[in-house]
């Protein structure tokens, strides 16, 4: 049953709350809603105090903790002693399907009496849809389960489809009609692009798992055996070759990079995530998705990218691309991936 609102005997006028966030209207995430405010109640021990949150009169959040607020006490001409803060972590009874708009009421008793309405507005659900993120199998908040380095960091399914701007990068950089090996290929999500405009493309790649779906995919390929120092191609079997997202999971990426070399006899495209980003998204206190990858090995600046390549190609250049979608504090965006053309 629903937590039913009942009036105190104390005068309204005598308790005085507040509701910092959410704001009235806004946007809350279903599984997760973030409740902060204040409550005073001249002649009533804040230790006495219980608040609680309430949608459409279903109780979400409660709490007895009440906390030194420097603002409030300030504000009320209260003493150092005076407790009124208040932060719930909320979520609705059941996930959310589609937005909606619902009633937060934050009640207070003191002493086991009947709960006094502190506050009343409305606030506007969104679904979070946990099944449908990545991690939300695993983080939902009724999770009781003790997580570990292994849970969280790991790796993900093979991608079939490429990435929209790498694609385009890699398109525009090859020469036309040339032969192409994609080393680490993964599921041959750059195949069928390449393919289709008239390049002689094949993957090359160690996953069983990979290979399976390249087959069912009718995608050409060389399974690549990583006990063997070579990969599976003639010297100068290939006039171009792609290596996207592959160096920074190599263990000997130097060995690896001189049989890209060996193989090809024009140019290569390499993308790595750019760890240059790390100081600017500090501000914020984010990390790029990929750093959740447990198998990278390798971390790249763009001057420790083009140094490992020089070795084995005459000329490299080296660009950024893959816009966050997350501004920087000044407004500035940032790109969280290099590519490298490699000319031999």
């Amino acid at each position: 049953m629903p937590d039913q609102i009942l009036p105190t005997n104390r005068p309204a006028s005598a308790i005085v709350a507040g509701l910092d966030s959410p704001a009235p209207g806004q946007k809350v995430y279903d599984r997760a809603i973030h409740l902060s405010g204040w409550v005073h109640a001249p002649g009533l021990s804040p230790a006495s105090c219980e608040v609680r949150a309430h949608l459409n009169d279903f109780c979400v959040a409660q709490t007895r903790s009440l906390s030194y607020r420097a603002d409030i006490c300030q504000k009320l001409g209260l003493g150092r002693e005076a407790r009124t803060g208040f932060k719930m972590l909320a979520k609705t009874p059941a996930p959310a399907t589609e937005p909606h708009e619902v009633t937060l009421r934050i009640t207070a008793s003191w002493d086991g009496r009947a709960p006094q309405t502190l506050i009343e507005q409305a606030v506007q659900i969104e679904p979070t849809l946990l099944s449908q993120r990545h991690h939300g199998e695993v983080v939902y908040p009724e999770n009781e389960t003790l997580l570990h380095r292994e849970n969280i960091y790991g790796s993900g399914p093979p991608l079939r489809d490429p990435g929209l701007e790498a694609a385009d990068l890699i398109l525009g950089y090859l020469p036309e009609h040339s032969s192409v090996v994609d080393v680490g290929c993964g599921a041959g999500a750059y195949g069928p692009a390449l393919i289709a405009a008239g390049h002689d493309w094949l993957g090359l790649e160690s996953s069983e798992h990979c290979c399976q779906i390249l087959q069912e995919r009718q995608l050409p390929y060389r399974r690549v055996d990583l006990a063997s120092q070579c990969l599976p191609c003639r010297t100068g079997e290939w006039e171009c070759g792609i290596c996207i997202e592959v160096l920074e999971h190599v263990r000997k990426p130097e060995a690896f990079l001189a049989e890209i070399a060996r193989i090809t006899r024009r140019r290569v495209i390499f993308s790595v995530p750019n760890m240059e980003v790390l100081p600017y998204m500090y501000g914020w206190g984010v990390v790029p998705w990929h750093l959740l990858e447990a198998d990278h090995k390798n971390f790249f600046t763009r001057a420790s990218l083009r140094r490992l390549l020089r070795p084995y190609f005459r000329q490299v250049e080296v660009f950024s691309f893959g816009e966050h979608p997350l501004r920087m504090r000044e407004g500035i965006p940032v790109y969280v991936h290099f590519c490298a053309i490699a000319d031999k």
